[in-house]
């Protein structure tokens, strides 16, 4: 009987050290709860305003992107440039 008792222990040994490493990890990898605060009023006013800010410079620069389609549809930038056309030889 002594020896199935000192078997088992050993064997429960053995598998708490096996499994103590596996918890710890476990343990460590997971998000502590103390970390997870509430956002405060100041917070969530900062997201809002960079939202807002982002929102308008989105705006702003499909806007400009707008306005610049228009332009260049019409312009030729290289017109002044050009040697002009060689006379025909008929």
């Amino acid at each position: 009987m002594r020896h199935l008792v000192r078997a088992s222990a050993a064997a429960l040994l053995v598998a708490a050290s096996l499994t103590a490493p596996l918890l710890t990890a476990t343990l460590l990898s997971s998000p502590a709860r103390a970390q997870e605060f509430p956002e405060s009023d100041r917070q969530k006013a900062s997201e809002a305003r960079k939202k807002g800010e982002q929102k308008a410079t989105d705006e702003a620069y499909e806007a400009m992107i707008k306005r610049t389609k228009d332009v260049n549809k019409t312009a030729d930038p290289w017109g002044n440039l050009r040697a002009p056309a060689p006379p025909s030889n008929k």
